[in-house]
């Protein structure tokens, strides 16, 4: 069963690149040799402007293009980025489609921290602020910018970071490529694209269908996607483009295992039964026209409408008890749009970028639930309207040819009404403002090499659920909104003609943080509930490091390390879970100042190495290191943690040009050391066999798997 504590709400925490400018060097005459901006550069404001080199950008940067993705095999969005720094990657659900992303320690317990935007468009959803990744097609990815730390100029709740995600568009050439996918558990995908331009006009469409049997019993999925993108350049100045995006899925999620199952045999289904399917429709127009004076507008409209049916089995409540069945069915409607106005001229002499922008989103979801345990029934009917308006402004000056400096400043405003149908008393509505700042120091110390410092601040309001939908079981409508500081200093080096090098230090302290308290410590976990409550402190802070090189034609690749500590900075008592009211063990929390949040490994180190024997030839081995980390519900620290674990991959792949077009295949092997390994676990009652005892659960990872593919490009036509 995939457990979710009945008083938290899973929640995503939406946005949050970082404020800087694009402005390369001093544009005067005397100025030393500019940094050289290279052909993967990162976009630094809220839409899509002018690109930058992310060596001045006064943040760290990954950058992961359409060709490292084919590089790694990646099958999904979360595969392709596991590898990157900073990242907090774990599977709660059982299946292979829908994992948990995060950014620099914030684990999703309750809510996720990072915003992911597709092409502009925030794309977590506003209920329980989640990412459906399986809900992206990850065929149409271009290019994935991975910026992790506090925003203003993103607006709330980007505690962790942000990935932009920034789709594909038609060449200048006609092409169709097609391509398919087969593997272990019976692993399909199918897909086909076609690209090009029509005198002005530019189109990119793309669909594919997967299918997959699982690793794990009934955790099957099927997915079929579609998008289109249609682009107009009727003059140098203007650039207009118009996509749709349409989805539909059914993924069985296996969920969570007692350990000493798990052990015996990984593949099991503790309670099963579990699916989540969804149905998703998204339009979004984006425009740029440049204006006189140097100034250009940019703006992006959406329309969103998101069906999912969600169908739970649950342990009974208590041991020999019926099984709870609950069926969710939720609708989403959302609408929104931003301007952004950006001006380049110079200012005293010196380069000088200002951008200033505006924001609105209208959601608007509704929910129906129904709950079965043995002859008992239950029903509920929700629906919440939420605005979410926002005002930046951010400059960025070049002090002087080496020195850059970046402000940026944003008010955000956001309303929640929530109207529960059969219980009016959890109804309720709340409004939340904030102004957050962030300002950004870049020392351009040789066209190589540059420093930078930045402080950034961050919040995100409480959901729907923690204030309102939970009623006595959880909810408190007087929760604050949780806030950050974040301080970062950093290198990025250009290491001559073979490689590159940075290197980041942060540090972030968050008050308010969210998380399941006991109301009375004496009777929580036997006699009374718990409730989401603010807690004083908490803290990030860490280490990242990338090295790439390549020494020579035949041989490249990266090192990546990460060193995060997550930690609470408070004295607490806690209780995730109702245990102790129908028999077994209460668990009950006495947590400790410098107590570690679970599901935060402090270790990660990614190692990438290509092989290139002859023309056409790629031969690549993936290796994965994530230490030990203590479990969902364990923030006292002292049940036994997740074990560390490290995953090798490899891929052999051949691309040569036939005639009409290009031929390429590969192989790849998962997991070659067959490891035996768990990304998430969690502390929980065992109601069917453990008589209402609490032990630990965990989610295993699929054993060794083979895959191979075929794509065929015609080309010109």
């Amino acid at each position: 069963m995939r457990y979710r504590s009945a008083v938290v709400c899973l929640c995503v925490i939406a946005n949050g690149l970082f404020a800087s400018g694009p402005v390369p060097a001093s544009a005067q005459s005397d100025d030393p040799e500019p940094i050289e901006a290279k052909e993967v550069v990162v976009t630094s404001t809220r839409l899509p402007d002018t690109p930058v080199d992310a060596r001045i950008l006064p943040a760290k940067v990954t950058i992961i293009t359409a060709e490292d993705i084919k590089k790694t095999g990646a099958k999904t969005v979360q595969e392709a980025i596991q590898w990157a720094t900073g990242i907090v990657m774990y599977d709660s659900v059982g299946n292979a489609f829908q994992q948990t992303i995060d950014l620099r320690g914030f684990n999703g317990q309750p809510v996720p921290s990072t915003t992911v935007f597709v092409d502009g468009v925030r794309v977590n959803e506003p209920d329980f602020n989640a990412v459906n990744f399986d809900l992206i097609p990850f065929e149409t990815v271009e290019r994935i910018e991975i910026i992790p730390g506090a925003s203003a100029i993103y607006g709330k709740n980007a505690m962790g970071g942000v990935i932009n995600i920034i789709t594909k568009r038609g060449g200048e050439k006609h092409s169709v490529t097609g391509e398919g996918l087969w593997g272990s558990f019976s692993r399909q995908r199918y897909a086909i694209n076609a690209n090009g331009s029509i005198g002005k006009f530019d189109y990119y469409t793309n669909f594919s269908r997967e299918m997959e049997e699982g690793y794990r019993t009934e955790s099957a999925a099927r997915i079929s996607r579609f998008f289109g993108k249609l682009g107009y350049r009727p003059t140098a100045g203007t650039d207009l483009t118009l996509a749709y995006t349409y989805v539909k899925d059914r993924l069985q999620q296996a969920g969570s295992l007692p350990f000493s199952q798990a052990s015996v045999d990984p593949t099991a289904n503790f309670t099963p039964g579990d699916y989540f399917a969804s149905g998703s429709h998204l339009v979004r127009f984006t425009g740029k026209q440049d204006l006189p004076m140097g100034f250009s507008l940019n703006v992006n409209g959406f329309y969103r409408r998101l069906d999912q049916d969600q169908f739970t089995v649950s342990q009974p409540f208590f041991p020999g008890g019926a099984l709870p069945q609950a069926t969710n069915i939720t609708l989403t409607d959302a609408k929104g749009g931003t301007a952004q106005l950006t001006n380049e001229i110079g200012l005293w002499g010196h380069r000088n970028t200002l951008v200033m922008g505006a924001e609105f989103t209208r959601n608007d979801f509704g929910n129906r639930r129904r709950s079965v345990v043995g002859n008992f029934i239950s029903s509920g009917v929700g629906s919440t309207d939420e605005d979410v308006v926002g005002a930046y402004v951010q400059d960025t000056l070049n002090i002087a040819s080496s020195l850059i400096l970046t402000g940026g400043v944003r008010y955000d405003h956001n309303r929640i009404d929530f109207t529960d149908d059969l219980n009016p008393g959890n109804s309720g509505n709340r409004q939340f403002s904030r102004v957050t700042p962030r300002a950004g120091l870049t020392y351009v110390v040789t066209p190589q090499t540059s420093l930078y410092f930045t402080y950034g601040e961050a919040f995100r309001t409480p959901t729907f659920n923690e204030l309102f939908a939970l009623g006595s079981f959880g909810s408190n409508p007087n929760l604050k909104p949780v806030q950050s500081r974040s301080y970062e200093v950093g290198i990025k080096s250009a290491l001559g003609a073979w490689g590159e090098a940075t290197l980041a230090l942060y540090h972030t302290d968050v008050k308010d943080e969210i998380l399941i308290v006991c109301g009375d410590p004496f009777t929580c976990g036997a006699t009374t509930f718990s409730s989401n409550q603010n807690i004083d402190r908490s803290r990030r802070r860490g280490i990242e490091t990338t090295i790439k090189a390549r020494y020579n034609q035949y041989i490249d690749g990266a090192v990546n390390y990460t060193y995060t500590e997550a930690t609470i900075e408070s004295d607490l008592t806690l209780n995730p879970f109702f245990f102790g009211a129908f028999g077994g063990t209460p668990y009950v929390q006495q947590v400790r100042t410098g107590s570690a949040f679970a599901l935060v490994p402090k270790h990660r180190i990614g190692v990438t190495g290509n092989f290139h024997p002859a023309e056409g030839w790629t031969f690549s081995l993936m290796g994965l290191y994530v230490s030990s980390q203590f479990l969902a519900n364990d923030e006292q620290n002292t049940q036994p943690q997740i074990s560390n674990y490290f995953l090798l991959n490899g891929r052999a792949s051949y691309e040569r040009s036939v005639p009409g077009g290009r031929l390429s295949g590969f192989v790849m092997l998962n997991n070659m050391l067959d490891q035996r390994y768990f990304t998430q676990g969690i502390i929980a009652a065992n109601n069917l066999t453990g008589g209402g005892n609490v032990e630990r659960f965990v989610v295993p990872a699929p054993s060794i798997s083979v895959y191979g593919g075929l794509s065929y490009r015609f080309e010109g036509l």
